[in-house]
């Protein structure tokens, strides 16, 4: 049995997760967090490649539902827009109330819905709470929240002996894009 906190998956940055795989394993919903997996902390500017990855997802019927503890609820909800994706702000993760209501807005369950995250103690632990698949990625940037950089100390050392543990579903996390 999987712990709570690890992640089906370790990669790179949220373009580098491999769609054609997903929608192989059944996946039709994605629930993603915004902060440092989506757009920079705090930022608005979305990346080209994160565009085009989220551009894919549609392309290949996947539904996409925006889930983040953010308390910009005007900002979250800006992006969620300009993304083609529904919101859930001030999700309160790791609860799994925000999980579920992704779900029930994109209209999938958790045998079909996979959650991708920076962060293991919010989006990993609340989303193999309910049995999502999960996929942990490496923070888009180094700037975050005081509380998150604390929690960064305490994930460090679980993110490198995933790293390290050679196993095809947790391969060596690259350095920063």
């Amino acid at each position: 049995m999987r712990s709570l906190l690890a992640p089906s998956l370790l990669v790179g940055a949220v373009w580098e997760v491999d769609l054609e795989a997903l929608c192989g394993e059944g996946i039709t919903g994605l629930i993603l967090d915004l902060d440092n997996t989506l757009v920079d902390w705090n930022e608005t500017y979305v990346r080209p490649e994160v565009r085009r990855w989220l551009d894919s997802a549609r392309e290949k019927g996947m539904r996409r539902s925006l889930v983040s503890n953010a308390v910009r609820g005007r900002r979250v909800k800006a992006l969620a827009g300009e993304l083609g994706m529904a919101p859930v702000i001030l999700a309160c993760k790791p609860l799994p109330r925000a999980f579920r209501r992704a779900m029930r807005v994109m209209g999938t369950d958790a045998a079909s819905t996979c959650a991708i995250g920076d962060q293991v103690f919010t989006d990993m632990l609340g989303a193999n709470w309910l049995g999502l698949k999960t996929i942990l990625v490496h923070p888009l940037s180094e700037h975050e929240s005081p509380h998150t950089r604390v929690i960064r100390l305490i994930e460090a050392p679980m993110r490198r002996r995933w790293a390290r543990s050679g196993t095809a579903a947790c391969p060596q996390i690259p350095d920063r894009p």
